[in-house]
């Protein structure tokens, strides 16, 4: 009876575990690069995602590192948290180890996208690090169709605003 209760007990420790790495993630962090090109041309940026709906913006233009970085801070609604929280199911992450392809295969220029998702203990008793889980610049293939869907819902999660505010400083920049 001893062994019984003892499975049953660790087989509902292991699924807890799971199904929250699944709903429980902190803060997703989705960055992505215009890869190797001219100074003028060159951009990077973070979007990053709390559990709370709050999101931040960080954009930077070419390569000085002494060029401020542009900020911006919004909301996003119930329905695209949800929606969010499909696509990084969907993306198979939290479920899986993400290989990437071999080095000999990444492809040479371009540009790069990676996201990386933070899950944080709540417990006030427990004084561990949070959990990091990183895709990788190049899955395999079987996984990257998720992964695009996902980067591309968090680029249309930013506002027409912010994006068009982007637009107008980046073309400035380039000029110079």
């Amino acid at each position: 009876m001893k062994k019984i209760l003892f499975f049953v007990v660790i087989v509902l420790m292991i699924s807890s575990c799971t199904k929250s790495q699944e709903s429980n993630w902190t803060t997703l962090r989705y960055q992505y690069s215009s890869g190797p090109l001219p100074p003028p041309y060159h951009y990077e940026y973070e979007i990053a995602i709390n559990k709370d709906c709050s999101a931040n913006m960080t954009y930077k233009l070419g390569y000085d590192e002494n060029t401020s970085p542009l900020n911006y801070s919004f909301k996003i609604d119930d329905d695209a948290m949800s929606t969010l929280c499909g696509l990084i199911k969907d993306s198979r992450l939290l479920q899986e180890k993400i290989e990437s392809v071999p080095e000999n295969q990444h492809p040479i220029g371009g540009s790069l996208s990676r996201v990386i998702i933070y899950i944080v203990d709540t417990d006030p008793n427990l004084d561990k690090p949070p959990i990091v889980i990183e895709a990788p610049y190049f899955p395999m293939k079987e996984y990257a169709k998720g992964f695009s869907a996902l980067y591309d819902f968090i680029d249309k999660l930013v506002p027409q605003n912010i994006t068009d505010e982007i637009a107008v400083k980046k073309a400035e920049f380039e000029k110079k």
